[in-house]
């Protein structure tokens, strides 16, 4: 029996570390969905707080609920025990401290699948701030068509910053993932540019969904994009070497696709290449300074923006004046969310 021909079974699967205070309004707005087919993956990694107290409360009201409690071995790990426990026709991750908007969201997504039958579903997230600053960007309406081959629209995809580095904004067909063996790779930061990246090589067909109900908090203390390290920077950097160094596809467009997704990718490395020590600048620079031919037009819109400064800077004086827009975003945003 097809997908089509059955309720689609989703499995939403939720790494747990250490946030007590925001897991409760994560768990909630999941487990009040309209759509009744599915099961949550509790996967607590070894939290030192309340958290795995609050999964217990919620596995033993919630059969829905599945719980598996490990020590920690980091995001990456708590994923993949998550998939390999997991049952369902498509996967969903959710990060314990962002949450759901509306009770009808798995409901939506089987029509979609039920109309398109996609490998892969794309949804735009809403960035929290604060209750009274949640926005959207919807890029979705730049696209041409939102279902159908991968290949045919995967370039605007890339381009208008809708098929980007996370795996929380995307609903992936499981036999993808299980069968071509698609976990998170362990011991990085950021593991999803490296997953996201791979991933691209396996779907075929895609739709997006056009509401935004994933709220995706902007600064939390503690989290990974809220705090920027040298060993996560250390580690874009190899992930963006290795694929750049990938061998290219049949597809011409798949193959243009992927060098723009690591042509953002590669941005993020130059906004953030002052948080490296002076050793380790020294021993990336050659390679920072030969990918350079990433900074062009029409390869995504953020990249455009860093052209628009570069054909008046030196390659230098660009990373310099990145270094001051990163730490200007990140105050700004510590501002908002006083707001």
């Amino acid at each position: 029996m097809s997908i089509q021909e059955k309720a689609v079974f989703f499995s939403i699967i939720i790494p747990v570390y250490n946030v007590e205070d925001y897991l409760n309004q994560c768990l909630d707005s999941i487990v009040c969905q309209t759509y009744s087919n599915y099961e949550i993956v509790l996967v607590n990694d070894g939290s030192t707080d309340s958290s795995f107290q609050i999964c217990q409360k919620y596995q033993k009201d919630f059969l829905k609920i599945k719980l598996i409690n490990k020590e920690n071995g980091g995001l990456s790990d708590a994923r993949n025990q998550g998939l390999k426990e997991s049952e369902g026709d498509y996967i969903i991750f959710t990060d314990s401290d962002d949450y759901w908007a509306g009770d009808y969201v798995l409901n939506d997504l089987s029509k979609l699948i039920e109309e398109s039958n996609p490998d892969l579903i794309i949804h735009e997230e809403s960035r929290f701030f604060s209750k009274k600053d949640v926005i959207c960007k919807y890029n979705q309406r730049f696209i041409k068509n939102n279902t159908g081959k991968f290949d045919d629209q995967v370039i605007d995809l890339v381009y208008y910053d809708l098929y980007v580095a996370s795996a929380w904004d995307k609903v992936i067909r499981r036999s993808i993932l299980i069968d071509n063996q698609l976990f998170f790779p362990l011991g990085r930061k950021s593991e999803d540019i490296e997953w996201c990246g791979t991933l691209m090589n396996y779907i075929d067909t895609f739709s997006i969904y056009s509401k935004s109900f994933y709220i995706y908090r902007q600064v939390r203390k503690g989290s990974i994009t809220t705090n920027v390290s040298e060993k996560h920077i250390e580690d874009v950097y190899f992930m963006v070497k290795n694929g750049l160094n990938t061998p290219k596809v049949k597809s011409e467009n798949l193959n243009r696709a992927i060098e723009n997704y690591w042509a953002f990718n590669y941005v993020v490395i130059l906004k953030d290449f002052y948080v490296l020590s002076s050793k380790i600048r020294r021993n990336i620079w050659g390679d920072i300074v030969s990918w350079n031919y990433l900074l062009q037009r029409k390869r995504n819109i953020r990249v455009d923006k860093v052209v628009n400064f570069y054909q008046y800077l030196s390659f230098k004086a660009l990373i310099l004046f990145l270094n001051g827009y990163r730490i200007k975003t990140n105050l700004f945003k510590k501002y908002r969310a006083l707001k």
